[in-house]
């Protein structure tokens, strides 16, 4: 989907201004702000900070329309369910989920490391929500845990972003 880029298209229609001059406005060369709008790198926190003023758009609603367009209805749908029924306010729910998921097969999160042929270290970085989980690693997991993808993407989405947002990527979609 390309919904952060036609929100945007059509905000700058509407105001008639141009990537090049917007590109200007927040000292950012034009190419690297196109492949942040089209998905081909992450916003970085300091353009959008300085892309948000001209846009006229909450910071929430900005979110929002890179998330419709980084993850499926389904996860979204997933995440906005986590994040209501998560009963804790300062735990994460990956690892909530994972921990339970281990303590019900009976193996430690070395056992998983092992299985997943990835290292302990790491993998409690990445559990704990210190180090971004490759896919390489999303895939063995999910295989492992006998868990879909898409439901480990919830729960990194949920970690990650407020019901607020998360709702209004899933209304995007």
């Amino acid at each position: 989907m390309n919904i952060l880029k036609n929100k945007i298209d059509c905000i700058l229609k509407k105001g008639n201004l141009s990537y090049c001059k917007i590109a200007k406005l927040i000292n950012e060369y034009e190419s690297s702000l196109i492949s942040m709008i089209k998905g081909k790198r992450p916003f970085t926190e300091n353009a959008i900070n300085k892309v948000l003023p001209f846009l006229e758009v909450s910071r929430e609603e900005f979110e929002s329309w890179i998330l419709a367009d980084k993850y499926s209805k389904e996860v979204l749908k997933l995440a906005v369910q986590s994040k209501k029924n998560f009963p804790y306010k300062r735990k994460l729910i990956l690892t909530i989920n994972i921990d339970a998921i281990l303590q019900e097969k009976g193996i430690s999160r070395t056992v998983l490391s092992k299985e997943i042929k990835y290292g302990q270290s790491g993998l409690n970085q990445i559990i704990t929500g210190k180090r971004t989980m490759p896919k390489s690693v999303l895939e063995r997991l999910s295989k492992a845990l006998g868990i879909s993808q898409d439901t480990i993407l919830s729960w990194i989405a949920a970690d990650r972003y407020s019901l607020q947002i998360l709702e209004a990527a899933y209304d995007l979609l």
